[in-house]
C-alpha cells in the first residue's frame, strides 16, 4: 500500500556524511523504495571501525493521521531525529551495562537469581540464562493488563510457568530481560536509565541517546486508538511504557549518530575511538555462540548470524553479531570484515500487521550492502 503523503515529500535522501557514499547507490535506492510502503522515514549508515562509508536519512517523521488522510505537517526527518530502538535496547543498554558490571566484579555469569531478587519459579536460573534467552522465562506477559502497578511486574514474571527447563532451548524473552534489569538495578543500586547513561551513552559519546526523550524530534511509531494519536516521544512497547518508559527490554531512543558510535565500537570489538570500552576477553565472550545445538545462535545479549531468515541476511559471515528491534531498527556487524550496518526505520507506522514486507526488505538491505562493500 502506498501512502501519498510520504511519496510527495522526503524522497530525496539527506546525505549526512561518509567517505564512500557514491559506492552505495543500490543500497540507498533500496531503502528509498521502502518509503511510504514499509516505513515513513529511514536513517541508515554503514562503515568499518571509525570510518563511516555512508550515512543518510529520508522521509517524514509522520505520514498520515488516524483516518489515513494526508497529515498537514509531515515533518521531514533530519540527522538528529530520534528513533524508538525497541529491542535493540536489550543490546545497547541492558547487555552493555551487564558486561561492564561483570568486568567490575559485581557478579558472575553463573550467579543464580536468588542471590539478588525474589525470582520465584526462576530462582535457580543464572544470569547467563537470561542473557542467552535460555532461562525458560515466557517470552511475553501483558504486564499492563495483569498488574495494577509496575511494582507488581517482578512477582508476575517470577510467578509465571517456565516454557522449558533451564538451558534446554532458546526462547527469546522480553520478560527475561526485565528480570535482568531488576538484577542489575539491585546490584548497582540505581535505575537502568542512570546506569545506561553512566556505562554506555557517555563513554561512547552517544549524545542524544536516552530513555523517555524530551525532544519533539522523534519518528512516530504506531497509531494508538487509546490515545487517538500516533505514538511519538514515548516507547512503543506496551510493557515498557507501563513500566514508566525505562525497561530492560525496550525504551531507549537514539539518533543515527548515536548508533554509529555504538556500531563503531562493536566493529572494533570493544574499542571506541582508540580507547578500550569492553576488554577483549569480555567482548569475545559476549559474541561467542553460547547456545550450540539449540534452536537459535545466541551470544550474551547478541543475536548471532544463523538461519535462512536471519535479520542480517544471507551474506554476512557466520560469526556476525548484532540485534534488531520490533519498530524497524537494527545494528549488525560482519564478524569477518568488521563492516557494520545500521538501519533505523518506523516500520510499525502503518500498523504492526504491515511489517511482514519489511522483514524481507531488511535482509535484502544487508545483502546489497555487503555486495557493494566487496566492490570498494
Amino acid at each position: 500500500m502506498e501512502h501519498p503523503a510520504v511519496l510527495c515529500a522526503g524522497l530525496e535522501p539527506t546525505i549526512i556524511g561518509g567517505s564512500r557514499t557514491d559506492a552505495f547507490e543500490k543500497t540507498i535506492a533500496h531503502l528509498i523504495k521502502g518509503l511510504g510502503r514499509q516505513y515513513s522515514c529511514v536513517s541508515a549508515a554503514a562503515g568499518r571501525g571509525d570510518e563511516v562509508y555512508f550515512a543518510f536519512c529520508a522521509g517524514n517523521r509522520r505520514d498520515y493521521d488516524g483516518d489515513v488522510l494526508y497529515h498537514p505537517d509531515p515533518q521531514p526527518v533530519n540527522p538528529d531525529t530520534l528513533y524508538d530502538m525497541a529491542s535493540v535496547t536489550k543490546l545497547i543498554s541492558t547487555t552493555m551495562v551487564a558486561l561492564r558490571l561483570m568486568e567490575e566484579g559485581k557478579f558472575s555469569l553463573y550467579d543464580s537469581l536468588w542471590r539478588f531478587i525474589d525470582a520465584g519459579s526462576f530462582r535457580n536460573a543464572e544470569i547467563h540464562h537470561l542473557m542467552t534467552h535460555t532461562s525458560g522465562v515466557t517470552p511475553h506477559i501483558p504486564l499492563y493488563r495483569v498488574c495494577s502497578s509496575p511494582d507488581e511486574a517482578l512477582s508476575a514474571i517470577a510467578g509465571s510457568v517456565p516454557v522449558c527447563g533451564l538451558g534446554e532451548d532458546v526462547n527469546y524473552s522480553c520478560m527475561g530481560y526485565i528480570l535482568l534489569q531488576k538484577v542489575l538495578e539491585r546490584i548497582a543500586g540505581r535505575g537502568l536509565d542512570e546506569l545506561a547513561r553512566e556505562y554506555v551513552f557517555e563513554p561512547l559519546g552517544m549524545k542524544t541517546a536516552c530513555y523517555r526523550p524530551e525532544s519533539d524530534n522523534v519518528a512516530s511509531t504506531e497509531y494508538s486508538p487509546h490515545e487517538n494519536r500516533y505514538v511519538r516521544g514515548h516507547v512503543h512497547d506496551e510493557n515498557a511504557h507501563f513500566l514508566g518508559g525505562v525497561s530492560g527490554n525496550a525504551g531507549v531512543f537514539c539518533s543515527l549518530s548515536d548508533v554509529i558510535s555504538f556500531a563503531s565500537m562493536l566493529s572494533c570489538r570493544g574499542v571506541s575511538k582508540g580507547k578500550v570500552y569492553l576488554g577483549s576477553h569480555t567482548f569475545e565472550t559476549a559474541v561467542r555462540n553460547h547456545t550450540q545445538g539449540l534452536s537459535e545462535a545466541r551470544g550474551l545479549g547478541f543475536a548471532l548470524h544463523g538461519g535462512m531468515l536471519s535479520a542480517s541476511g544471507e551474506l554476512m559471515s557466520p560469526d556476525s553479531y548484532g540485534h534488531n528491534g520490533y519498530t524497524g531498527t537494527s545494528v549488525y556487524v560482519d564478524g569477518r570484515t568488521g563492516i557494520y550496518a545500521v538501519l533505523l526505520t518506523n516500520s510499525v507506522h502503518y500498523g504492526r500487521d504491515n511489517r511482514a514486507p519489511f522483514f524481507r526488505a531488511r535482509r535484502i538491505f544487508h545483502n546489497i550492502l555487503l555486495a557493494e562493500t566487496d566492490r570498494l
